[in-house]
């Protein structure tokens, strides 16, 4: 595996004199001089205290960082906390700033570090793997990857992430705890979060996010798994779950919103998350059917509330899109869902708007049952998980009308009913699993 025949000669060989590191931190998303700036002076501010006496290496993008700093050149001089040592080039030269005995050395190299997209596993591995093999290199005790832009906020966020991992004893991954926003990340709440709990039995809230830290011990089984998986290495909490290691989720304050952008619309950001989810399942058959039950996780900090609550969610056109799947796929559906579900969804197609109600029993056999036809490739994958759509916005307007006056902990309670009833018929997927041709309602 030659992780690194993308990164530069300059930034490999800056590496080698760096020679030791106790921590290694990703950007992939850094994309201005500003940013990376900015990130800099915040890590430069907390990891003295994290870190001690030592080094710590930046990682940032290298096509993108070259014209950044081409454009705005990298001035970081030391600050109270400690000095910073920068390894950005500019016009060809080099910065370098001696710390001072004792203090943290903060160390920028370019590096290969494509931009992260959200769900997507080739992504996840391209900016994961250079960054273990860079932590392998240097020796260092502990990475963070900042996958998405602008999420972490605050320098108080890096070292919540990191605390777990570093002390004695601690974990191998640490994981953001977000806020609960009633009507955000609904693909998270009802799909992955009670899908990740059933099946590899830890009580993870957002087990896919791209913020991270994690040990070297888990940076090292990224780098063996990477060879037999065709470069894949799977989603890190999965991994890790499935490795036995010591997963943990850290409570954040709630993100400064990103810069505006495109969002993804929610059909190719469903069949992204499906995709790699039911890829996972049978990666790891032989581990998540022997998952009896899921427990909590270690979590750290404070729960933090939500600044605003979300806008209520336009239930009418998720609910006509709903019905004209029933019209227009149903023959499609008839593939991969049970007949007993099936009659169900017919059924909901004719309800009233005010009654409209998707049960948790019907929407986890629906999931259940498209993972079993995504195995078996009843038709095109791609096709198959985007025929999903649909019924995913009729659970979303199902579940909108029915919590929209809720408290907050009355929605808590909402989202762990519908977590039960996940694993309740896990039975019914393991039937479904091992005799496909035998278990058919």
């Amino acid at each position: 595996m030659a992780v690194l025949d993308a990164s530069t000669a300059e930034s490999k060989d800056r590496l080698e004199k760096i020679g030791q590191a106790e921590l290694v931190v990703a950007l992939p998303s850094c994309r201005t001089g500003e940013s990376l700036r900015a990130t800099a002076a915040g890590l430069e501010s907390v990891l003295p205290s994290l870190l001690g006496g030592g080094k710590a290496v930046v990682l940032y993008p290298a096509m993108a960082g070259a014209a950044v700093v081409e454009k705005e050149p990298l001035e970081l001089g030391a600050a109270a906390s400690g000095a910073l040592e920068t390894g950005a080039t500019v016009n060809g030269a080099v910065q370098n700033a001696a710390a001072p005995a004792g203090e943290t050395a903060l160390h920028l190299v370019p590096w290969s570090l494509p931009p992260m997209e959200r769900f997507q596993q080739a992504s996840l591995d391209q900016s994961l793997l250079p960054l273990c093999e860079a932590s392998r290199l240097l020796g260092a005790q502990a990475c963070v990857i900042v996958g998405a832009q602008a999420s972490i906020s605050t320098p108080d966020d890096v070292r919540a992430l990191l605390e777990p991992i570093l002390k004695p004893g601690g974990c191998d991954l640490a994981v953001p705890l977000y806020p609960l926003r009633k009507f955000e990340s609904l693909i998270n709440s009802g799909v992955v979060h009670p899908l990740v709990r059933t099946l590899f039995g830890m009580r993870l809230r957002f087990p896919m996010a791209i913020d991270l830290a994690f040990s070297a011990r888990m940076a090292d089984l990224y780098l063996r798994n990477a060879g037999g998986r065709n470069a894949q290495c799977g989603w890190p909490a999965i991994t890790a779950a499935c490795a036995g290691f010591q997963v943990c989720q850290v409570h954040r304050e709630p993100a400064a919103a990103p810069a505006a952008e495109a969002p993804a619309d929610v059909s190719t950001s469903l069949a992204q998350v499906l995709g790699a989810l039911y890829l996972e399942m049978e990666v790891n058959a032989a581990f998540w059917q022997r998952v009896r039950n899921s427990q909590p996780v270690r979590t750290f900090g404070q729960p933090q509330p939500a600044e605003q609550e979300s806008a209520a969610a336009e239930v009418g056109h998720m609910i006509e899109v709903f019905q004209r799947g029933c019209k227009d796929l149903m023959d499609i559906w008839a593939l991969a869902i049970s007949p007993a579900a099936l009659v169900d969804l017919r059924k909901l197609g004719r309800a009233p708007a005010d009654q409209f109600r998707l049960s948790d029993g019907v929407w986890v056999h629906v999931l259940y049952d498209f993972a079993l036809a995504h195995r078996q490739r009843v038709i095109n994958r791609e096709h198959l998980l985007r025929a999903m759509t649909p019924i995913y916005l009729g659970w979303v307007a199902s579940y909108a009308l029915e919590v929209q006056n809720f408290s907050p902990a009355a929605v808590e309670e909402r989202l762990e009913k519908l977590a039960v009833a996940f694993e309740t018929l896990k039975p019914y997927l393991l039937s479904r699993w091992r005799w496909p041709d035998r278990f058919n309602p």
